[in-house]
């Protein structure tokens, strides 16, 4: 009887430490798959971090547009800017969308640039240089040249600023504005309040001969101007040259 109950013994002991084994066992393969979906998960967060910076990271390509002539006002919405794009030029006011980019608009007008705002990105488009500078160094500070250089160099924009006038959305002609402190506007026989209505050709109270106008503006040195004063029309001859 001391003899079974010895060898009955051992063969619980036996069959203990094997279930201890396959215990352990099951035990670090659940461990060990543990820290495997914990790798994965940081090694996946990790990677989606990676890529959300390297997509932040791209640069927008430039926009393709030429900014060919600003007309600037005291109030931000009434400001134009002439942009060409793809060869088409059309005439933007602040918070306009450029023609043919669904993400971009304009954000800001100033006196020789527009700001644009492509996919969230602030884009600069300079003024572009009038054709009597392509080619040639900037001139020398004004007081350095003689009266007939200097005349030679001199636009009507250099002395009267237009800024267009609209009444109820309907666009009733330019008010035109000394744009220095010289007495040529008062010479010319401008005086405040004036309203340009044509231009030469020009009828200044229809959009699209206005904005033409109002580009061409920029480098014209004559021009028979027609204004609105007081309910009254008067004719003006304009000539930076005999200034």
């Amino acid at each position: 009887m001391f003899i079974l109950l010895i060898l009955s013994g051992q063969q619980g002991y036996i069959a203990y430490k094997d279930y201890k084994k396959a215990v352990d066992k099951l035990t670090g393969a659940r461990i060990r798959a543990g820290e495997s979906t914990t790798a994965e998960k940081s090694f996946s967060l990790f990677a989606s971090e990676a890529q959300q910076r390297n997509e932040g990271a791209q640069v927008q390509e430039p926009l393709s547009a030429e900014v060919d002539g600003i007309l600037l006002s005291d109030e931000a919405w009434l400001s134009l800017a002439m942009i060409k794009i793809a060869g088409q030029q059309q005439s933007y006011r602040e918070g306009d969308t450029l023609a043919g980019y669904d993400d971009a608009w304009i954000e800001t007008i100033t006196q020789d640039s527009v700001v644009v705002r492509y996919h969230g990105v602030a884009q600069t488009l300079a003024l572009k240089r009038p054709d009597y500078f392509k080619g040639m160094e900037p001139p020398p500070p004004v007081e350095e040249l003689d009266a007939n250089r200097r005349h030679a160099a001199l636009m009507l924009s250099d002395y009267f600023v237009l800024k267009p006038l609209f009444r109820e959305g309907k666009l009733q002609g330019y008010i035109i504005n000394p744009r220095n402190a010289s007495g040529y506007f008062k010479q010319s026989g401008f005086e405040p309040g004036d309203i340009v209505v044509k231009v030469d050709a020009s009828d200044m109270t229809r959009e699209l001969p206005a904005k033409l106008m109002a580009t061409n503006w920029l480098k014209m040195k004559v021009a028979d101007v027609v204004v609105q004063r007081h309910g009254q029309l008067k004719n003006i001859h304009l000539n930076v040259l005999n200034d």
